[in-house]
């Protein structure tokens, strides 16, 4: 293959990305909104987070504790997370933020348009604006 049919393929690529993932809208990371009540660290804004990442609140709840040895619970009545634990919110953010790279966005393209699929003994993340796929360990 020359680089003038690598170039063909790669405009036809292109223009099979669908609009909606196309779109230049910026996705963030989500922040931690948290108060102390005694010696627990509450996640008041713990739904909106699960709403920006579309993951399982509770693998994303599992690691944040396994990472900061920290027990807790979610509390899905209120839509707040609750750790026993005084946890900075800096810290917080970096579990979040470690999260979003491992499981979210996509190693490839940047995007966090993935979805995590069950093919055949392994989990893969699947990215909707590139394609690419990779195997990941929930």
């Amino acid at each position: 293959m020359d680089e003038k049919d690598y170039y063909k393929l790669l405009d036809v690529g292109i223009e099979q990305i669908p609009e909606d993932v196309k779109t230049t809208e910026r996705w963030e990371i989500p922040t931690v909104d948290i108060e102390y009540e005694g010696k627990t660290t509450i996640i008041k804004n713990w739904r909106k987070i699960i709403e920006q990442i579309h993951r399982d609140e509770k693998h994303l709840f599992k690691q944040i504790c396994k990472e900061l040895g920290a027990a807790g619970d979610i509390q899905h009545s209120s839509g707040r997370a609750v750790l026993k634990s005084i946890i900075k919110k800096s810290s917080l953010n970096k579990q979040i933020a470690n999260y979003c790279k491992e499981y979210v966005i996509c190693s490839t393209c940047g995007k966090p348009d993935t979805d995590i699929i069950k093919d055949g003994r392994n989990h893969v993340l699947k990215c909707q604006a590139c394609g690419t796929r990779r195997i990941i360990k929930l």
